[in-house]
């Protein structure tokens, strides 16, 4: 398992880089596709609870990384990394329409 902060994907990165790495689940968002990233990863030493991956067109659109309540002060510096905190959960997106950012982590 990788124990490096390095996230092993970024906004708009193409689909066929991860494709083996992601399981498909329901659509959040119309037009775009989510997917489950399977490989383990940690992020300050923290195993989220789920990383989804948001494509449109093939390419990575949105990173939500959900974390157990009890580790979310160990993962605040994603905050500096461009990720906005909302509930449990840290997003990173291009996506245009932020006021959808709440409905995402859900």
């Amino acid at each position: 398992m990788k124990h490096n902060n390095k996230l092993p994907f970024k906004l708009n990165m193409p689909y066929e880089e991860l494709e083996f790495d992601l399981e498909p689940i329901q659509d959040r968002i119309k037009g775009y596709d989510s997917y489950l990233y399977i490989a383990p990863i940690t992020i300050f030493g923290i195993i989220p609870k789920k990383v989804e991956l948001i494509f449109y067109w093939e390419q990575l659109k949105i990173i939500i990384l959900e974390f157990e309540p009890v580790d979310l002060p160990k993962v605040k510096k994603l905050s500096k990394l461009n990720f906005t905190k909302i509930n449990n959960s840290y997003v990173k997106t291009t996506y245009k329409m932020q006021n959808k950012l709440i409905s995402i982590s859900k």
